[in-house]
């Protein structure tokens, strides 16, 4: 199997700043494993908001994510992993493909990511037509 380059669709970006958190991605790539990207909140006072509550809880993920296409159903990640530091929480994402046809069409996909507990629902249009 030959691997194709990794494509950027998305350039990194603040998503959204809400109660001194920051969210943000390191950038959307249409890549071997299918769409994937990486999803951080940043505590940028250091105020320790990420280490009381829900933020806390390992059994709690305070961040979903799903892609769309048209009217599709929702598409959710293949894999979805959570990384913790004292002032950031970060996941790894990935819609997975491998060897297979792509789950997500990247040109027809819009991404929601949903922060909870802080109730910001933010949305990435990687269609044709917000490029």
């Amino acid at each position: 199997m030959t691997i194709a380059d990794p494509r950027l669709l998305r350039p990194p970006a603040v998503l959204g700043r809400i109660a001194g958190l920051t969210l943000l991605h390191w950038g959307v790539l249409d890549s071997p494993h299918g769409l994937s990207l990486v999803v951080e909140v940043v505590d940028e006072d250091n105020t320790g908001a990420l280490q009381t509550g829900p933020w806390k809880d390992p059994q709690t993920d305070n961040l979903s994510i799903h892609a769309t296409t048209g009217d599709a159903d929702p598409i959710y990640p293949k894999t979805m992993a959570r990384f913790t530091g004292p002032a950031w929480q970060r996941w790894m994402i990935t819609f997975d493909r491998y060897d297979r046809p792509a789950r997500v069409n990247a040109s027809t996909a819009t991404l929601t990511i949903t922060l909870r507990p802080l109730d910001l629902d933010v949305v990435i249009d990687l269609t044709d037509a917000a490029r």
